[in-house]
């Protein structure tokens, strides 16, 4: 699914909760060809509403953000199984190269 995202243009990064060193096992374990990047206040999970559930889950997300920064797709889950489906996001990252101009209607809001 990278090769996909990246021939549309699509930039792909993890961004993790733990440690450098953390965030380096994980990317050579997976061989995972993106960034895989850290964030051990939790300043960008907070910003995008991925706080922790009944104090031991941890939210994750999917999220899209166009050229001009702007939210346009969120997949949120508790349980880290429950990915988004390939499908659905390359049909929204589809969306996002169409070439009428989105409108600010358009924009998701963040939690």
């Amino acid at each position: 699914m990278y090769e996909q995202l990246r021939a549309r243009e699509t930039e792909v990064l993890i961004i993790g909760g733990g440690s450098r060193k953390g965030a380096e096992r994980l990317s050579a374990r997976h061989k995972l060809p993106f960034p895989v990047l850290v964030d051990p206040d939790r300043a960008v999970y907070q910003r995008y509403g991925l706080d922790k559930v009944l104090i031991a889950l941890q939210r994750s997300g999917t999220f899209l953000i166009d050229k001009q920064g702007i939210v346009r797709y969120i997949h949120q889950v508790t349980n880290p199984q429950a990915s988004v489906e390939k499908e659905e996001l390359l049909r929204e990252v589809e969306k996002l190269q169409t070439p009428k101009e989105l409108s600010r209607q358009e924009e998701i809001e963040l939690p």
